[in-house]
């Protein structure tokens, strides 16, 4: 392996390692990321730790402000709503476009992401079972061809995945349900009816998150948004 590689291998590591902290809640919402701090604790260079976190920006997990340094995201309950109307509008686009293409070894590895999905649920493994929800959706995206689109629907959607899977280790969210609200998603998309496919990815897109978005007690909100964990 060439030193460019070595480099590359490492950053990649390191913005691994603090994805799944920021998906467990290990690194809380708001909390700053100093490079130097981090560097030290993972023994790596802060030019390695600068890179994972640009890395991790452009996922939108983490935010840059000037003067301020760089932070885990914090979605207020308005950054929330946000991000939940565009991702359905993205999501839906991508739906219909991947309806249309998909294969039947693509629904084979949908049903396979599915399995993992259900299997992360029944142990519940809340990071892992956020990371194959994300996977589930990714790879919906990715059959529709269209890059553009499964960047925008990244820089979107990631943020809510690391939000939902606080939410669940903090016991506020449910995962039982989980598996079996993906199923009218493959149904849809094995039907090609636009409206169909649009009404389930709708519904499905914001349906996870309303018992959050609708509950206004003061703890509740405060765990949602973060300020319980920033405080322990």
């Amino acid at each position: 392996m060439t030193g460019t590689a070595k480099a590359s291998s490492r950053v990649s590591e390191v913005a691994r390692q603090l994805r799944e902290s920021i998906f467990e809640g290990k690194l809380a919402p708001g909390a700053p990321l100093r490079e130097l701090t981090l560097a030290r604790e993972l023994q790596v260079s802060q030019a390695t730790v600068r890179e994972a976190l640009q890395r991790l920006e452009h996922a939108g997990l983490v935010t840059r402000r000037r003067n301020l340094g760089t932070s885990v995201t914090r979605l207020s309950p308005k950054d929330v709503r946000e991000r939940l109307g565009l991702r359905a509008l993205l999501e839906v686009l991508a739906a219909r476009s991947a309806a249309e293409r998909m294969t039947a070894a693509d629904f084979e590895e949908l049903e396979r992401r599915l399995n993992v999905l259900g299997d992360s649920v029944e142990s519940d493994r809340y990071y892992e079972a956020a990371q194959a929800d994300l996977e589930f959706h990714r790879y919906i995206w990715q059959c529709s061809g269209n890059d553009t689109l499964c960047g925008l629907l990244e820089l979107v959607t990631v943020p809510l995945f690391a939000f939902i899977s606080i939410m669940r280790s903090h016991g506020l969210h449910k995962l039982h349900a989980v598996v079996a609200s993906h199923t009218p998603l493959i149904e849809a998309l094995r039907s090609k009816d636009t409206a169909r496919i649009s009404e389930a990815f709708q519904r499905g897109a914001t349906a996870s998150y309303e018992p959050f978005l609708q509950d206004e007690s003061p703890r509740v909100s405060a765990e949602l948004f973060g300020f319980l964990a920033t405080t322990r």
